[in-house]
């Protein structure tokens, strides 16, 4: 499937008043546009008044009146399922972008900014992304969010692991990812993990 096929499978969850742009839409604007280096609400609106127009024109879509404002690229981040949506990105990113044998990848876990709950107590929770990154081609090829008192960040990344074919991949690690029985199980898969 493409990924346009694949974003139209994201369920919709917002109201009908007010909606000018498919939710399929826009999620590609936010794909294409954080690949092209437009982070934020305000950088992906800039990157839709750009470039959207091409983006319509090469889907041979009708040009909308106006392209999403930061306050609706605002709205949907807040309100998307982020699981969801990773699960969408990574079907794509493993049918087409395969990894090669020796390709060197980094997996490392980054905690969301905004997210922290409880932060003076030893309650403290937040929301992590941890991504498979290739060195060689510039992007991440899947990431998978955590939440800190579910699951350990060690245990996603071993996920990620078992999930993706890595078959000969030389892969970075920190060390916290190569905790108890980590490297037999790495070996198996015919991985070379490098610790940080």
């Amino acid at each position: 499937m493409s990924l346009v096929e694949l974003l139209k499978t994201v369920p919709e969850f917002r109201q009908l008043r007010g909606k000018r742009h498919q939710l399929w839409f826009i999620l590609l604007l936010m794909i294409v546009g954080a690949m092209s280096g437009y982070w934020g609400y305000r950088p992906l609106a800039e990157f839709s008044q750009l470039y959207g127009a091409q983006v319509c024109q090469h889907l041979n879509q009708p040009l909308p009146r106006r392209m999403p404002s930061h306050s609706t690229f605002r709205r949907v981040i807040l309100e998307l399922d982020f699981q969801v949506f990773a699960q969408v990105f990574n079907q794509w990113a493993q049918q087409h972008v395969p990894i090669e044998p020796g390709e060197w990848l980094a997996v490392d876990g980054k905690s969301i900014k905004g997210s922290v709950t409880d932060y003076e107590t030893h309650q403290q929770n937040f929301v992590m992304l941890v991504s498979v990154f290739s060195h060689k081609r510039g992007f991440v090829l899947h990431s998978q969010p955590m939440e800190n008192k579910v699951i350990s960040e060690l245990h996603v990344v071993q996920q990620l692991l078992e999930v993706l074919d890595l078959s000969g991949a030389v892969v970075t690690a920190d060390a916290l990812h190569t905790q108890k029985n980590g490297r037999a199980a790495y070996a198996s898969r015919r991985l070379i993990i490098c610790c940080a």
